[in-house]
């Protein structure tokens, strides 16, 4: 093609001199060929788009000429991100492990990849709980995001292993919504009173009077309302 240009210049400066129609002819070849030139460069820039597309989709592929291809593409972005971190660490540089793209010391996500970055924390630093920024060690809020430095602690709470229903009432027994008996949070509903824990106790309903002698029936068997010691009772 490059020859065939050279050409067209040449007969386009040897024209000069002749007829405006001439002329115009030879400045719409040229236009022509400059069309053409532009339409090469984008189909290999499409050619370039379109590897790596292939490449970031069939990246595990390894047979067949592609497959090999993919496979020297894959080696060669490994050798240019080893590279980079080699940098890094004598050049005292940080750059990301996932991808190989240079960030900001502080950063806590690649800006080229999103991944999320390792947070150096020096001697006398310490990670805030909430925004994972290295501050000073000591102080009681954050000097980044200004939240307190010790998270507080939750209140105890009791849950329903049936609905979910949850209380802070530690002395509630049983669930408002289903009559479950309630369990702390955290603990195994089976582990939290084992068979051989459970001792047989008188049991009566307030209600209608029935009386039982069982450690694990809760509920009275004619009117289903919860039973009650004994002993409570007669308080």
């Amino acid at each position: 093609m490059a020859h065939l240009e050279e050409y067209i210049e040449n007969v386009f400066n040897e024209l000069k001199e002749s007829g405006a129609s001439t002329i115009a002819n030879a400045k719409e070849i040229k236009k022509a060929f400059e069309a053409i030139d532009t339409e090469n460069a984008a189909i290999q820039e499409d050619y370039t788009k379109i590897g790596e597309a292939y490449c970031r989709i069939h990246g595990d592929e390894t047979e067949g000429e592609l497959g090999e291809m993919v496979q020297k593409v894959k080696a060669s972005e490994k050798a240019i991100k080893d590279n980079k971190m080699k940098i890094g660490s004598l050049m005292g540089l940080t750059f990301c492990e996932s991808c190989g793209e240079q960030v900001d010391e502080d950063d806590l996500y690649c800006n080229n990849c999103g991944a999320k970055m390792p947070v150096k924390v020096l001697p006398g630093m310490v990670l805030c709980p909430h925004c994972n920024k290295a501050v000073k060690e000591g102080i009681r809020f954050c000097s980044n995001c200004g939240k307190p430095m010790e998270e507080e602690e939750k209140p105890p709470v009791k849950v329903c292993p049936a609905c979910g229903f949850t209380t802070e009432d530690m002395d509630k027994m049983f669930c408002d919504k289903c009559n479950r008996r309630l369990v702390a949070e955290g603990v195994d509903p089976e582990e939290e009173e084992k068979p051989e824990d459970k001792v047989p106790t008188h049991k009566v309903c307030p209600a209608c009077g029935f009386k039982i002698f069982d450690a694990d029936t809760m509920f009275c068997e004619k009117c289903n309302r919860r039973l009650v010691e004994e002993s409570e009772l007669e308080q």
